[in-house]
């Protein structure tokens, strides 16, 4: 009896050791930190290295060629009587010669409000606003007279729809810049503007004298009041001939500016024929047919 007492104690003591303890809690691995977002700066450009036989411009040096290039300044075929017409874009510098003893004249677009008006030398320089008239619609000018001859100054107008950087310089003598305008791109037109004058492009082009010439025109068009003849990338300026209008008169010689590749008529024709060569010219008709008929 004792025996069995003292066997069932130590199996009880043996059921005690086998049972285990509370586990300890396990410990988690620490959260990974959280991503913070990081401005990587741009790359700067390359520095300049100078080779053997060339240096680094200066700051200077850049800015003066890039003023230089820039710059438009007048050429033959870009005037209409004496205003020479440049033709707009963002960044350009517009040269403008003036005399003391002349006024000249800055003839922004029809409609166009002058919001500011700034010159670099307005000690020596008189610089004034006015109004025009225009087919009816206001018109700003801007005078410009200079006090004396040597002088360089700049101006710059800022309108409602574009700013212009002029650059002014006065010598004696009697040439000057009697008035200077703009020629625009039709897409800076207002929307209503483009919606009430929607391009046409129905004109026919035909050579009728001659073999068909390299300068003929890839396109015409015009949006009511003005036309555009466009010219193949392969010509240049110097290879652009001059365009006639003909009329129950004959063939009149019409002015139009040139716009790099093309050419910009204050008018609308029905038929035009642009001539190279004097004994046997080289002849390209261009007619203006209805709209109904262009889409036929």
């Amino acid at each position: 009896m004792i025996a069995r007492s003292i066997l069932l104690a130590g199996l009880s003591l043996l059921a005690a050791c086998a049972t285990p303890a509370g586990a300890p809690p396990i410990a988690l691995p620490p959260a990974p930190p959280r991503p913070v977002a990081q401005i990587v700066p741009a790359p700067a450009p390359p520095p300049c290295v100078p080779s053997r036989r060339a240096r680094c411009p200066s700051p200077v040096e850049v800015l003066a060629a890039a003023n230089g290039a820039a710059r438009q300044r007048p050429i033959v075929g870009g005037f209409t009587e004496a205003r020479h017409v440049y033709a707009y874009a963002p960044g350009a510098i517009y040269e403008l010669y003036t005399n003391p003893g002349f006024i000249s004249a800055i003839l922004l677009e029809p409609g166009e409000a002058l919001n500011a008006v700034a010159a670099g030398d307005t000690a020596r320089w008189m610089v004034t606003e006015t109004e025009g008239e225009s087919d009816g619609e206001g018109r700003t000018i801007v005078l410009v007279k200079p006090q004396t001859v040597g002088l360089r100054t700049n101006i710059v107008l800022i309108t409602d729809r574009r700013t212009y950087t002029i650059e002014a310089s006065s010598s004696s003598g009697a040439t000057y810049s009697a008035q200077i305008a703009w020629s625009y791109p039709v897409i800076q037109g207002q929307a209503s503007y483009d919606a009430a004058r929607a391009l046409h492009e129905g004109y026919r082009i035909r050579t009728v004298r001659g073999r068909r010439p390299p300068w003929t025109p890839s396109r015409v068009y015009d949006d009511g009041r003005r036309t555009w003849l466009e010219f193949p990338e392969t010509v240049s300026a110097a290879d652009m001939p001059p365009l006639f209008v003909i009329t129950p008169e004959g063939a009149e010689l019409v002015n139009y500016r040139v716009q790099g590749r093309r050419y910009m008529v204050d008018r609308i024709f029905e038929t035009a024929e642009l001539r190279l060569g004097t004994r046997a010219p080289i002849v390209v008709r261009i007619e203006r047919r209805a709209r109904q008929e262009a889409r036929s």
